[in-house]
């Protein structure tokens, strides 16, 4: 059974309910049919040639988890993530930098140990999270800048 999530539209601020079964789908505000976010409610795959173009594009934060497929603390840590995207769906979008395959991105941002987690509003590095992290710390960090 699909979820509900709501996002609120940049132009006109109505809140819109969204089912998750159109997660990755362009939608339009209801009150005024304007362009919504696209909603993710898991995180997204991103590689080195695709990752600025979405985070410099995407209307609402972005959180930006790099990880490595043989990186124990990791791959342990996936369910936190996938509820994180689940929790911020409407929110903020979260997207996985995998960082044995796409290494420029993560040699960019300075990734020193992983997982790490970025946060990115308008394409802008804002704050981040390293080591393993509780659901709530995350979503901490972003209700702080929510508020600002």
């Amino acid at each position: 059974m699909p979820s509900i999530y709501t996002i609120r539209c940049a132009t006109c601020a109505a809140v819109n309910r969204v089912s998750s079964d159109k997660a990755g789908v362009m939608g339009r505000c209801g009150a005024c049919g304007k362009q919504l976010p696209i909603l993710y409610d898991r995180p997204v795959a991103m590689d080195d040639t695709r990752f600025d173009q979405f985070i410099n594009s995407y209307r609402l934060p972005v959180l930006a988890e790099f990880w490595a497929p043989w990186c124990a603390h990791c791959t342990a840590y996936a369910p936190v993530v996938r509820e994180i995207a689940k929790n911020l769906a409407g929110r903020a979008a979260v997207v996985q930098v995998n960082t044995q395959e796409n290494s420029r991105i993560a040699a960019r941002l300075g990734v020193r140990g992983i997982p790490v987690i970025f946060m990115f509003i308008n394409g802008q590095l804002r704050d981040q999270l390293a080591g393993v992290q509780t659901r709530e710390a995350v979503l901490a960090m972003v209700s702080r800048h929510e508020s600002r």
